[in-house]
């Protein structure tokens, strides 16, 4: 009897591998690789990347459009909403090259203390010092830079200023929250 080879076939699966492989490669060289020049200025000192900063405003706009939290006695929402806030009024001064470092202080320290004691009667206090130290800096921002939105600005300082000290925060949710949203809108604008 005659003895029958039978070849087996060469697997294809690491050919299949191969050319993802290089399309993967190519894919990262050509598209994830492909980055914006630098923006130089005249002093020839490269600029930071402007889109970390819009992030930081986009993250702020996005926190305070989903907003479906309740205002509670321990004010999470409103610390929270006031990192956020900080941190874009500050995002935004950079990139317009704006100095807000001392306002972001303030507004951070009177932030920072409404979560101390739950308890307290003069969160409302903290909080309308907190949103006039921010709208104050968004409206100067505004008028030496984005001079369009001067209606914007004046939005948000009206809603700063409807926040009333002596009345307990609670009692006034809508009031902290339209600041809130105004903030947001005029952030929106000016990114």
């Amino acid at each position: 009897m005659t003895e029958i080879k039978i070849e087996k076939k060469k697997p294809v699966w690491p050919w299949i591998l191969l050319v993802l492989g290089l399309l993967f490669a190519a894919w990262y060289f050509f598209v994830r690789n492909d980055k914006a020049e630098p923006v130089e200025r005249e002093d020839k000192t490269a600029l930071i990347d402007v889109h970390e900063n819009n992030n930081i405003v986009a993250t702020y706009v996005a926190f305070i459009n989903a907003d479906t939290a309740t205002m509670g006695l321990n004010h999470v929402f409103t610390s929270e909403a006031f990192t956020k806030l900080t941190a874009a009024v500050d995002a935004m001064a950079s990139e317009s090259g704006y100095d807000v470092r001392a306002d972001i202080a303030k507004a951070k320290q009177y932030a920072g203390e409404i979560t101390k004691d739950p308890m307290s009667i003069t969160h409302a206090d903290k909080i309308r010092s907190a949103a006039d130290v921010l709208s104050t800096s968004l409206q100067n921002m505004q008028q030496a830079k984005y001079p369009e939105l001067s209606a914007e600005a004046a939005d948000v300082k009206s809603a700063a200023s409807a926040i009333i000290p002596e009345t307990l925060t609670l009692d006034q949710r809508d009031a902290v929250k339209s600041f809130f949203r105004k903030a947001a809108d005029l952030l929106n604008k000016m990114n």
